[in-house]
């Protein structure tokens, strides 16, 4: 069954991606891959991997912080930090990248430059499938010749 995204849904995800977002390329082989990547703490970043497939990357911090002298008992407190990180790269990217280039303002050449690299780039036919299933628009990719499944359109 295909899921159904709204344009509120892909307004609020590229807002996310626009604001927080860090658009970039990642190298495979000799192959160049789109990649995003929202880390921090942002309450949305679990509903923007629901709405992608994918799961969180919780990172865990810790360092001590030096406190006053003259008043605290302890000269270092231990302080432990969490943040998430979301991070997508080749057909994954591109293909969200696609749906939300025409809601994003601050980074959509970027996105622009991303989807038209991603679109020529080798990708597994099971992770199109998926984004398609999740309710993303899908791009026009190249063929590819050794694809296990057909793609749903």
């Amino acid at each position: 069954m295909t899921a159904v995204l709204c344009t509120a849904d892909y307004s609020y995800a590229a807002a996310l991606v626009d604001s927080f977002g860090k658009l970039g390329t990642r190298t495979a082989g000799e192959t160049e891959l789109p990649q995003i990547t929202v880390q921090g703490k942002i309450p949305a970043l679990p509903w923007l991997a629901d709405l992608c497939g994918v799961k969180l990357i919780e990172i865990t911090k810790g360092y001590t912080r030096h406190q006053c002298s003259e008043h605290c008992p302890e000269k270092h407190t231990p302080i432990a930090s969490v943040t998430q990180r979301f991070q997508i790269t080749g057909a994954r990217a591109t293909i969200a990248l696609y749906t939300l280039q025409d809601y994003m303002r601050v980074q959509h050449v970027e996105a622009r430059r991303l989807v038209e690299l991603g679109r020529v780039i080798g990708y597994k036919t099971d992770v199109v499938n998926d984004m398609a299933r999740l309710g993303w628009r899908l791009p026009e990719l190249r063929d590819q010749p050794r694809a296990r499944l057909e793609l749903l359109r």
